[in-house]
């Protein structure tokens, strides 16, 4: 083993050969991996919807969701699915389970059994929808477009161009067109003379039904020139429509459908407005392809958008929202600027201790380590995104805290005097198998994430794959080209004179200690103790807390009833409001009415990145929530952050499932009632509200018989009064364009009921008010349902600062009583506080396996069944450190804070093995010739200067980020301030605390062995 290690020491040019090697691999790994907002991740969902045009909620509900729910039902494989029935459209979202093997197939069996549902309402024209709701779904820039001087068609016309021009960029999927507005061409028959020439509604469909066609039908069984003999009838320009004939007989006129109906080019109704900065226009949602990098694909839209502009289309006024490049873009210049300042910091902290050319060399190993694992990320299709970058902070402690611990021991027995390469490969040896443990350790701690499981298991699994990757390199750097580096340096260190004075002064120190060692323990335990009783009931946990967040959602909604249009005019108020106060925090503000009810429009604020806002997200909430009730005509307007991190839904989400109604509806009353007496949650909201009023036609089907009159042809006339009836189709470009047929006046009221005339099977118009009624009725609410039965959903938001998600459901469910009240429902806890439980349960099952393993390969090295306890039980006295730091800095323990913990115990961990493997040394040497106090403080004196150095670089790396001197970053700041202070006090505990354990479990082993020796004898 010497001999290997001899001739390692002696390669400086393949240390070199390796070292700069590593880190130009790196850095054109770092220019050329795809960078990502979120990890692509398969959150196993699929959703299924169905369009049923005027169809009623509980008419959906009958005649399609319940159809497609009872094919899932007999479906293996499925965690649970919830549907919404609303008007017009069914909406399915079916969660697959995470124990399923073949995902893909399960996908397949699901469209499957969609495919065998076959009997649909015939109004129901469109096959549902079956859509993998992929991490890749999601649009990574909208593009805005509106002229001044172009009608709406030849506006449409551009839109289209442009989206299959942009269809063509490299990366790009999918380009959807959204505040789009299809054409159709409108046939408006006049109801007198549809009367007037005796004619029917259906009479008139039949006919141009039957027109329009194209048919094959044979050859002309000529041997020498055989030809297909085709039918041409289909219509070929949307007036040729007009010609059809809809009536004639041997001696009369012959009517076609112009001399009835008026035709016309037109839109379909719009059913819902989209505003993207206070305009009104087309946006093209952009998607990218999932292995595309986002800043090149959307530098590349830009570069084709600006392009077309100049050269086709100058009449265009185009801008661009939603642009999540610009999120990744800052977060990769926030760690940039903060490491390199960090490196910088590290450097001068090394340069002090050690010296200048031992620091530069034992800095390198941070980009080598993190540049390595930058090539190997991409190398295994990784990307760079927020939760990779979130691992390289967590591994750049333990990183440093490697090549100090070696080149601290190194430089410690070059100063011994000897030949040179034989000190550096005695100064390696006595520190390699502590280094390999520590590094195995860590690598298990984090492998322990492999096991998390849900959607959070799936987002954050990249991080145990980029601390292998770090700590393998870092393993190769420092046993192959540390020591060749540091070889033939041969320097003084600068603050070897004060270092020299700390040391006397802590070995004095250090000898009052061990004397008062039981009373140190007994202290430690008391704040150890106290700090966790006072981290469980004052402060608060939150998965992702909202000070993260780079969007506020609002909501308005209006008395049921309002019109679109009407809702619209309040919204734009809504619209001054926001821009008003957000104000140059503002990137963009998306406003959508009418995609729920035509009451009701949704608000996307998008901020700009944290680190270059005026005001902190929280503040900009408060504000806006004071503001709500300043626009007098809305009925209820609330405001959201949405949380970064994996889709989790509302803060608090309740699900009331049960088919008994009565028992259902009171369930949900009883907890909106105690969610609005909860301080620090608000927006509370249920999805069973009432939509708008109905005008229900009552008809008397016994009349209808004696007067020969058809449902069918009763419920055609009514449609085509009040919404239109497709009737056929022509062929323009690449798309069909539908023919419309409206009965009598554009905008008509109830009123037409009463004057409607329904043709019956003899051809006679019979007037519809002879065997019908009209009820005015309160509108129905939404349907939803839960694993097929009916469901409410009652949630709200919550304020970080005074509650938690999980604190609000648990006093719910205390006061609700559910089981004694509500026994015929089910009380499911769904939304953040879900999730935050399976998180913590899911790492607190890993954590605990990591423990164990750690303990098991800690026992292999020490052979003793106590001392892994030693290193241990700096797992939870590091936890001081965190506890106090997030209090004292007014922030929420949040899930990047247990990331930071994690490293913080990969590190503490660290410094407490070599100590004990250092002080187990100084046992076998001195313990028969010396005092055991004195060799006891001899090690941890000898330490010292490591676990010094090892605290002030970590710490020299992550306080730049931790206080945004580079720029502010409030996801990664908590990782910061965890892995910082929390390694403050460790390193109190490791060379105060520690020192006083070892000597306790010295004396217990030797008074054991005493008592043993005694019993023998």
């Amino acid at each position: 083993m010497d001999s290997f290690f001899n001739f390692f020491v002696k390669q400086k040019k393949l240390a070199l050969v390796f070292t700069v090697s590593v880190i130009v691999i790196g850095l054109f790994s770092l220019f050329n991996i795809q960078r990502d907002q979120f990890p692509a991740v398969d959150f196993e969902v699929v959703t299924i919807v169905t369009t049923y045009p005027g169809a009623s909620p509980e008419d959906v509900e009958q005649n399609v969701t319940n159809l497609i729910e009872d094919e899932l039902r007999s479906i293996t494989g499925i965690d649970n699915f919830s549907s919404l029935s609303r008007e017009g459209v069914s909406g399915i979202l079916v969660t697959l389970s995470q124990d399923t093997s073949d995902i893909s197939a399960l996908k397949q069996e699901i469209t499957n059994a969609v495919d065998r549902v076959r009997d649909f309402p015939k109004e129901v024209v469109d096959l549902p929808k079956v859509v993998d709701q992929k991490n890749s779904l999601r649009s990574i820039l909208k593009v805005n477009l509106s002229s001044e001087t172009l009608s709406f068609s030849e506006l449409r016309n551009s839109v289209d161009a442009i989206a299959r021009e942009l269809e063509l960029v490299d990366g790009i999927s999918e380009v959807v067109k959204e505040g789009y507005l299809d054409r159709e061409i409108q046939i408006r028959i006049d109801t007198d003379k549809l009367y007037q020439y005796e004619l029917s509604l259906p009479q008139v469909i039949d006919a141009i039904e039957k027109r329009n066609q194209r048919y094959t039908v044979g050859n002309n069984h000529d041997i020498i020139n055989e030809k297909t003999i085709v039918v041409l009838a289909n219509f070929d320009k949307a007036q040729a429509v007009g010609d059809v004939i809809v009536k004639s007989s041997f001696d009369g006129p012959v009517i076609r459908l112009k001399d009835i109906a008026s035709i016309t080019h037109g839109n379909v109704e719009e059913k819902s407005i989209i505003r993207v900065n206070s305009n009104k226009g087309f946006i093209l949602k952009i998607r990218k392809q999932e292995q595309a990098d986002i800043i090149t694909t959307i530098d590349s839209i830009k570069e084709k958008v600006n392009e077309l502009q100049s050269k086709k289309y100058p009449k265009l006024n185009i801008f661009y929202s939603s642009d999540l490049s610009k999120f990744v873009r800052n977060r990769l210049d926030i760690v940039t600027k903060n490491g390199v300042i960090g490196l910088l910091l590290v450097l001068l902290v090394l340069g002090v201790f050690l010296s200048l050319k031992t620091a530069f060399w034992v800095a390198l190993s941070l980009p080598v380590s993190l540049l390595g694992a930058v090539a190997l990320l991409g190398a295994s299709g990784e990307t760079i995104n927020l939760v990779s970058l979130a691992a390289m902070i967590l591994v750049l402690g333990i990183v440093v805290d490697d090549s100090i611990i070696v080149a601290e021991s190194i430089h410690r027995y070059k100063h011994k005097g000897g030949d040179k390469y034989q000190a550096v490969i005695r100064g390696f040896k006595r520190v390699i198998m502590p280094v390999v443990t520590t590094i195995l350790t860590t690598i298990f701690a984090f492998s322990s994430m492999f096991l998390m499981d849900g959607t959070m298991g799936k987002f954050i699994y990249v991080i145990p794959l980029v601390v292998i990757f770090a700590l393998t390199l870092s393993f190769i750097e420092v046993t192959i080209a540390l020591p060749a580096h540091l070889a033939g340096l041969d320097e003084k260190p600068l603050g070897q004179a004060l270092f020299d004075k700390i040391e006397k002064w802590f070995e004095g120190f250090l000898n009052k200690v061990l004397k008062l060692r039981y009373l140190v323990v007994v202290t430690f335990l008391v704040v150890l103790l106290g700090s966790i009783y006072f981290a469980t009931t004052q402060m608060r946990f939150t998965l992702f807390p909202a000070i993260g967040a780079d969007v506020i959602n609002a909501k308005l909604q209006m008395p049921a009833g309002s019109s679109l249009q009407h809702t619209m005019q309040i919204s734009q108020k809504v619209e001054k409001l926001i821009t008003k106060i957000v104000g140059d925090d503002l990137d963009s503000l998306t406003n959508t009415i009418g995609r729920e009810f035509d009451h009701v429009a949704k608000f996307n604020i998008d901020l700009v990145p944290s680190g270059e806002r005026k005001q902190q997200v929280k503040i900009l909430l408060l504000q806006l929530k004071n503001h709500a009730k300043d626009i007098p005509e809305v009925e209820k307007l609330t405001f959201s952050v949405k949380r970064p991190g994996p889709p989790q839904g509302e803060d608090v989400e309740i699900q009331v499932i049960g088919n008994n109604d009565e028992q259902r509806r009171g369930a949900a009353n009883e907890i909106e009632k105690i969610f609005s007496n909860i301080k620090g949650l608000d927006n509370i909201d249920r999805d069973d509200k009432l939509g708008k009023s109905r005008i229900e036609v009552a008809l008397d089907f016994e009349k209808m018989a004696r007067l020969n009159v058809d449902f069918a042809t009763v419920n055609r006339y009514l449609r085509s009064a009040f919404t239109g009836i497709d009737v056929t189709d022509i062929r323009y470009g690449d798309t069909d364009v539908d023919f419309r047929m409206y009965l009598g006046s554009p905008n008509q009221s109830e009123a037409v009921i009463s004057t409607l005339k329904i043709s019956n099977r003899n051809a006679r118009p019979v007037p519809l008010k002879q065997f019908s009624s009209i009820q005015y009725i309160d509108g129905e609410p939404d349907f939803n349902h839960f694993d097929g039965q009916r469901s409410v959903l009652v949630s709200g938001s919550v304020d970080d600062q005074v509650t938690t998600s999980q604190a609000v459901i648990k006093q719910v469910l205390k006061q609700l009583n559910a089981a004694v009240l509500y026994p015929d429902v089910r009380i499911l806890n769904e939304g953040g506080a879900k999730e935050t439980q399976k998180s913590m349960k899911s790492l607190l099952k890993a954590f605990i396996m990591a423990v164990f393993a750690i303990f098991l390969l800690l026992v292999l090295l020490f052979n003793s069944y106590t001392q892994p306890l030693l290193v241990l039980s700096a797992i939870p006295f590091s936890a001081i450190g965190v506890i106090w730091a997030f209090f004292l800095h007014a922030q929420a323990l949040s899930f990047f804070a247990m990331l930071g913990g994690l490293a913080l115990i990969g590190v503490i961990v660290n410094d407490s093995l070599v100590m004990v493997s250092h002080l187990n040394y100084l046992k076998q040497k001195l313990s028969t010739t010396t005092p055991v106090f004195e060799w006891v403080v001899r090690g941890a004196k000898e330490r010292l200067r490591a676990v010094v150095l090892t605290t002030l670089t970590t710490l020299a790396g992550v306080i730049p980020l931790a206080y945004g001197i580079g720029g502010s970053d409030f996801l990664l700041q908590p990782i910061a301030l965890s892995l910082g202070y929390g390694l403050l006090f460790g390193t109190l505990m490791t060379l105060v605390l520690l020192p006083c354990l070892y000597l306790m479990n010295y004396e217990f082993v030797n008074w054991i062995e005493r008592k043993k020796t005694k019993l023998k004898t």
